[in-house]
């Protein structure tokens, strides 16, 4: 994968900076859950509101990075690498899904875990075919994701209650790690190197 091509790929040239994005969606998503834990509940149409408020932002800030790198590089080519779409629509149905199954009959602590490792095969799958540190970040994310799942321990009287543990997994890998990770795709792929820079 060359710098050029990864610019002008629809799916892929802003995706440095919308990791910057879906890493504050992902940390915020889990405030209603830790109020939770703490005793204090968020009311039930609130918490299900928050989620889908947060990705509707992301939705729109991805959007805007689009715009900018476009700026920067141009009009993305027709023709994607990788057609992302194909495998990342029933991914995130299939997260979707079981979030809500999990939600509905419990244990809701299993739904960090899930989100985990299918987002962790999206990006291993995308990385095989176009950016190689996909592949390392994706098995990073799936690691993560069992290690999570073995470190959930559900209350049986209570199942509603998302994970301590699983929640705090899911900060560090689905939160923290994404912001050096997107700047370095930034750094190696979307910035010019210095040769560029100069150039008239």
């Amino acid at each position: 994968m060359t710098a050029e091509t990864f610019r002008k790929d629809r799916y892929l040239r802003a995706c440095g900076y919308n990791f910057y994005v879906w890493a504050g969606v992902n940390l915020l998503v889990t405030w209603p859950l830790w109020s939770a834990l703490r005793g204090h509940a968020w009311p039930l149409w609130l918490a299900v509101l928050e989620p889908f408020a947060l990705v509707a932002t992301g939705v729109v800030l991805s959007a805007l990075n689009d715009n900018r790198v476009e700026k920067m590089w141009g009009p993305p080519s027709e023709q994607a690498v990788v057609e992302a779409g194909s495998f990342w629509g029933p991914v995130l149905l299939v997260a979707l899904s079981l979030t809500v199954v999990f939600s509905v009959r419990g244990p809701v602590a299993y739904v960090q875990p899930v989100w985990l490792l299918l987002v962790g095969a999206a990006y291993w799958t995308w990385g095989n075919f176009a950016v190689p540190e996909f592949r390392w970040f994706g098995g990073t994310l799936v690691a993560a994701g069992t290690m999570a799942g073995l470190a959930v321990r559900p209350d049986p009287a209570f199942p509603g209650l998302p994970s301590r543990e699983a929640l705090l997994v899911w900060m560090l890998f689905m939160g923290v790690l994404w912001l050096p990770f997107g700047a370095y795709i930034n750094r190696k792929y979307v910035y010019p190197p210095p040769a560029e820079r100069s150039r008239p």
